[in-house]
């Protein structure tokens, strides 16, 4: 497993250093978009749950408007939250750009459990949080995969968004998720990817 998590680090920042770069005219582009239609402040850095529960600052293109970002911590589909420019960012997910800055870093890793905000990751029981928790969060993972419509989910129940997640989503993501941690491999990875 040693050897596992080593050529995963190495192939991690490999990548990603090669992505920034082939990415960052997009990145540039994208920062003056943003800047032209009054955001002042384009990269959204939050707080999000790492490995062993400690919080680190995760990137993003900003897609919403900054002054209605309080409210609920989950993003349903068409949020009127989300600016024209953010849908466009959003649908061909060059908000995520960023991330591979956290993952040159070593905050996150290509693919393991999405790393989520204190508060959604407190939706899940305590066992749960220490078996995701052991392992580095990712760009993408089992249950961002599965789940990948998981806001047209969310938008469609008849119950608030965060209960729905609690219900419906929260324990089914947190069986793939413990999935991954017990069968992680180059080859789980790159199939996941």
């Amino acid at each position: 497993m040693l050897r596992y998590h080593f050529i995963k680090r190495i192939l991690d920042f490999i990548v990603a250093f090669i992505a920034i770069l082939l990415s960052s005219p997009i990145m540039t582009l994208t920062l003056l978009a943003l800047i032209l239609s009054g955001e002042f402040s384009p990269i959204l850095a939050q707080w999000r749950v790492g490995r062993s529960g400690q919080l680190f600052l995760f990137y993003k293109f900003r897609t919403m408007k900054k002054q209605n970002t309080i409210g609920s911590s989950l993003t349903l589909a068409n949020d009127n939250r989300i600016t024209f420019l953010g849908k466009i960012l959003r649908a061909t997910k060059i908000d995520e750009f960023p991330q591979f800055f956290n993952v040159l870093n070593g905050d996150i890793s290509f693919v393991g459990p999405r790393p989520l905000m204190p508060e959604i990751f407190k939706i899940y029981g305590i066992q749960d949080q220490e078996i995701i928790g052991s392992v580095k969060p990712g760009i993408t993972g089992l249950g961002s995969v599965v789940f990948r419509n998981e806001q047209t989910i969310l938008k469609n129940t008849n119950q608030p968004s965060e209960k729905a997640y609690k219900n419906i989503i929260a324990p089914i993501k947190a069986d793939l998720e413990k999935w991954y941690v017990e069968n992680q491999s180059i080859t789980v990875d790159f199939k996941i990817l």
